[in-house]
C-alpha cells in the first residue's frame, strides 16, 4: 500500500511539475502586406482590393529558436509564382539545423497549403538568422490571388550537442483555433506536392 502511494505521489509530483514547466505559446501579429501582387507591365493580382495580409507567429518559449516578423511575401519572375520566407530567427542555443512552417489561409480562413522550410548549418547563440534564404516555393495564380493569413512555427531544431527540439500539436492547434483559422487533420504537416 505504501508503495502504490509513494509511487501515485512522484508521479503527481512529476505531472505537477510538468504542467508549471509548461509555458503558452507566445503569439504576434504583424501586418503581411497588401495581397495585390505585381505582375509586371501595369497587370496586379486582386487590384482593386483594401485587403492586407496577417503573418501570425508561434513562438514556443521553450523552443531554442524564437520567429521575428516572420511571414511569405508573394512575387512573380522568370514567367511563374513562388512564395518567399521574410523574417529571421533569433538563437538561444548553438544549433545545427532548425525547420520552419508556414500554413497559408485564404480569405476565408480555409487551408491553402503548409510549407516547410530547413537550414542545415550551425549558428551561435544569440546569432540571428534570416529565414529570406531558407526557400523558396512555387505557387498557383489562385493560391496568390487568395492567400491572406500566414501562421508561422518552429517545428524542429537541432542542436549542437545532437538534441532534437519538435513542436507540439496540441498547443499549436489550440492557438489556430482561438484566432478562428480552420485546423483539420494534417495541416501542420508539410503539404504533398503532385508530380
Amino acid at each position: 500500500m505504501r508503495v502504490v502511494t509513494l509511487t501515485a505521489f512522484v508521479l503527481l509530483i512529476m505531472f505537477i511539475g510538468s504542467v508549471a514547466l509548461a509555458q503558452p505559446i507566445k503569439v504576434t501579429t504583424a501586418d503581411g502586406g497588401s495581397v495585390i501582387t505585381e505582375l509586371g507591365y501595369d497587370i496586379k493580382i486582386n487590384k482593386n482590393s483594401t485587403l492586407r495580409r496577417a503573418w501570425v507567429v508561434l513562438n514556443d518559449p521553450g523552443c531554442p529558436v524564437q520567429l521575428i516578423n516572420a511571414g511569405i511575401n508573394t512575387r512573380y519572375g522568370d514567367r511563374e509564382y513562388n512564395y518567399i520566407p521574410t523574417g529571421s530567427a533569433k538563437v538561444s542555443a548553438a544549433i545545427s539545423a532548425m525547420e520552419i512552417r508556414y500554413i497559408l489561409y485564404d480569405i476565408f480562413g480555409d487551408h491553402l497549403k503548409t510549407l516547410s522550410g530547413t537550414e542545415v548549418s550551425n549558428a551561435a547563440v544569440n546569432a540571428e538568422i534570416s529565414l529570406k534564404e531558407m526557400g523558396r516555393w512555387r505557387a498557383w495564380e489562385n493560391e496568390i490571388s487568395e492567400l491572406l493569413t500566414v501562421v508561422v512555427f518552429v517545428a524542429q531544431v537541432r542542436t549542437v550537442d545532437g538534441k532534437i527540439w519538435r513542436y507540439q500539436d496540441k498547443p499549436i492547434s489550440e492557438e489556430l483555433n482561438k484566432i478562428r483559422l480552420k485546423v483539420t487533420t494534417g495541416v501542420l504537416e508539410p503539404t504533398k506536392e503532385n508530380k
